[in-house]
């Protein structure tokens, strides 16, 4: 190797960049140095030369070795507990150590030498050898956010101190082994006869109802976090603006309180226009995103002049609720509303200003003397967002209400994405946490040759660790509210995630690694403090230490039915991790009635998703063995009738029969919780996504085929949700 790639693959180190990975054979895989070097230089460091690469490791390793201490350590129960601190070699400085808990109560640790402690390693700089020793703290520190002052003879040094326990949050009848059963939804897909034309919060609270009527104990969301209301055409829940606040559109105008006090507002909604308009939308099978935003931002205007007309600077306890909102969303919120404010002002001004980046350059920065002075002179708009995000916040407490007092084993669960867009808000406000120009995705795989890009910047774990993890911390605790459970699209990510590089495919991407144990430490710190479980996406190809860490933590995994399906047939029911969410089919897949009917495998033939006929030959042929299994499986445990045929293939369609055998296999294995799909249950074949595609299939617009009330007013329906439930309550795993 010569000096370039030597210094290559020691700044890709510092950075947290792995030379290697296992791909998705087992095999391990080898990045070259040209490719590393060509990925860094995309994060925007030089790499022009070898002076620059090297310009580049001084420059982290100074950020290392010339400050005494890291900026943030967490404590983990199951890891040595100490800090590190680095001074010259030879120093005799006597450290002093206070510890600041969370509480405010103060705690003065012996003193100690410097020379007296552990060598770890040592280091020269600017010709100082500087030595990094271990001061041993106290192993039963409370849990929470604390800070160590750090006294020496130069100065004083504050660190941030998070201790963790050991595992997260898990209620009590999931810790008595109870096992629960409930739905996971696209909360937009919801129908209703009171609804705009995309499903609302009433809508869940009314499916909430009932399903815990016939048994079930959660409903699951897709992530609602906020999206862009200047461009409501932008769809996707996975590629929000800002994962930390809530997309308004969920709201149900009529159930805000100033409703009742705007009769300018209840005129408008009743008139024959209005309600004619209201009807069609309700009648599309797609949501018409930008007509129905159009009527609730009418609808929010209104609303939000009564509350200003009756609440603002009254005094109100209406107002004094909003006041408690804002506090407790702080500068985070301040920052989303002011984004939006920006966003609205500037896309009236140009239709196709959308996200930041197309705004004057000198609103590029949140903290420019101009984002500063329209804070200050559109204060009003401003206020309009944060009453917004105050009566989304509203309905959603609501809803949660009411799961919980419905009894249910576990609730509702939230989802958080993986990542935000890069014209967003969440990217705006902290530009510093994310590495712009890169996209995150996934390596290589038998479906994907060249791999998957999603899009999304990361978020930097060199940034990350500088800010304390403050954002991260910010994020997980907005996510928390509201909910029972929190899943986590693509747990990987707290372990490691695929960088892609701006304008080559994925393939051309590696694996960069975070602080695993700080950040997961952290989830289980805000799990136990909100009393919210987590669940882990971990599908696809997870590294041995996820595996082990997960588990041992508390969280629960995902398992996929169809995903379980292997040379040895199905996996059989007591096979499957008890701590963990089960389903048969997920957003990102057909539906069951699609996959059994091949209309999954046709619908990528239309839009030309494979790359020859000898792929479409062999996926027909591989669903044809795996429908074989599933069928295989159902006989062997009795959840099919003895006369039933013993060919998959002689059952042409999915029906009902055997849509509930497969849900009762399932149901009947050792995972606590199971979910089924609301569509899944109508029989329903258009999926709601299909990966890989963006303007060529509506994704995330089809809604359901029949209301709630439609559902739960059948008798088959209410039938197969018992039957569930009844074999729920039947497994035993002890």
């Amino acid at each position: 190797m010569n000096n370039s790639e030597e210094l290559t693959w020691q700044l890709a180190s510092l950075l947290g960049f792995k030379r290697t990975y296992t791909d998705y054979k087992g095999q391990t895989a080898e990045i070259s140095p040209q490719r590393m070097l060509h990925l860094i230089a995309a994060t925007g460091i030089d790499c022009s030369s070898d002076e620059a690469v090297q310009r580049a490791i001084t420059k982290l390793q100074r950020q290392y070795w010339l400050h005494p201490c890291d900026p943030v350590v967490v404590l983990r129960p199951h890891l040595s507990a100490d800090m590190k601190v680095r001074l010259p070699a030879g120093s005799e400085e006597a450290l002093g150590i206070s510890l600041v808990l969370e509480s405010g109560e103060v705690a003065n640790l012996p003193e100690c030498q410097f020379q007296q402690l552990p060598l770890l390693q040592s280091h020269e700089m600017n010709g100082t050898l500087i030595e990094e020793r271990r001061i041993q703290l106290p192993q039963d520190i409370v849990p929470g956010y604390h800070s160590l002052e750090l006294t020496y003879s130069t100065g004083t040094v504050s660190v941030m101190l998070v201790v963790t326990p050991s595992v997260g949050y898990v209620n009590d009848r999931l810790q008595s082994n109870e096992k629960i059963w409930g739905t996971a939804i696209q909360l937009y897909s919801l129908r209703s006869e009171n609804n705009w034309g995309v499903g609302d919060f009433s809508d869940l609270i009314e499916l909430i109802q009932a399903l815990a009527s016939v048994g079930a104990g959660f409903v699951g969301l897709n992530p609602i976090h906020a999206l862009y209301p200047v461009n409501a055409e932008h769809v996707s829940p996975y590629s929000p603006s800002n994962r930390n606040f809530l997309n308004p559109l969920y709201v149900d105008v009529l159930k805000v309180s100033e409703f009742s006090d705007n009769a300018e507002l209840q005129n408008w909604y009743h008139s024959p226009d209005i309600q004619s308009e209201l009807a069609q939308l309700r009648a599309e099978k797609m949501i018409p995103y930008s007509r129905v935003a159009q009527l609730k931002q009418h609808a929010f205007r209104l609303l939000f002049q009564t509350f200003q007309d009756h609440h603002v600077n009254r005094n109100t306890e209406r107002f004094l609720s909003f006041e408690k909102f804002l506090d407790e969303g702080g500068l985070p919120l301040f920052q989303h509303c002011l984004f939006e404010a920006l966003s609205e002002y500037f896309n009236q001004q140009d239709p196709a200003a959308i996200g930041w980046a197309s705004w004057p350059e000198m609103f590029h920065d949140i903290h420019s003397a101009e984002v500063k002075e329209f804070s200050e002179s559109h204060a009003e708009e401003v206020l309009f967002y944060q009453y917004l995000q105050f009566i989304s916040d509203e309905q959603l407490q609501r809803a949660d209400e009411v799961a919980k007092a419905a009894s249910m084993g576990l609730g509702l669960y939230r989802d958080l994405a993986v990542g935000a867009d890069r014209g967003g808000a969440e990217v705006w406000s902290n530009p510093e946490a994310f590495r712009q120009q890169i996209s995150i995705g996934a390596p290589p795989d038998a479906l994907g040759p060249l791999g998957q890009n999603w899009g999304l910047p990361p978020m930097d774990p060199v940034a990350l660790r500088n800010e304390r993890y403050q954002p991260f911390i910010t994020l997980v605790r907005n996510n928390m509210r509201a909910c029972s459970a929190l899943r986590i699209d693509h747990a990987m990510a707290l372990f490691r995630l695929w960088w892609c590089p701006p304008g080559e495919t994925a393939a051309e991407g590696a694996y960069i690694h975070y602080p695993f144990e700080d950040m997961l430490g952290i989830l289980l710190l805000e799990s136990q403090r909100n009393q919210c479980m987590i669940i882990a996406e971990d599908l696809g190809t997870v590294p041995v230490e996820v595996q082990q860490a997960f588990p041992a933590a508390g969280l629960y995994s995902n398992k996929v039915f169809i995903f379980e399906i292997s040379g040895h047939g199905c996996k059989r029911p007591e096979e499957y991790a008890r701590n963990a969410l089960a389903i048969v089919v997920n957003h990102d897949m057909p539906t069951l009635a699609a996959y059994w009917n091949y209309e999954d495998l046709r619908l990528r033939e239309r839009l030309q998703l494979f790359e020859n006929d000898e792929v479409v030959r062999h996926e027909y042929a591989t669903r044809a063995w795996a429908r074989q299994q599933i069928f295989n499986a159902l006989h062997e445990r009795g959840f099919l009738p003895a006369e039933y045929p013993g060919q998959a293939d002689e059952i042409v369609e999915m029906n009902m029969d055997l849509n509930l055998a497969i849900h009762r296999y399932l149901s009947s294995g050792y995972s606590q919780l199971v979910a089924l799909q609301l569509e899944d249950l109508m029989l329903m074949t258009e999926p709601v996504n299909v990966p890989g595609t963006s303007t060529e299939y509506p994704n995330w617009r089809r809604k359901l085929s029949v209301s709630v009330q439609q559902l739960f007013a059948d008798e088959q329906i209410k039938n197969f949700c018992w039957q569930i439930s009844d074999t729920r309550k039947q497994v035993s795993d002890q």
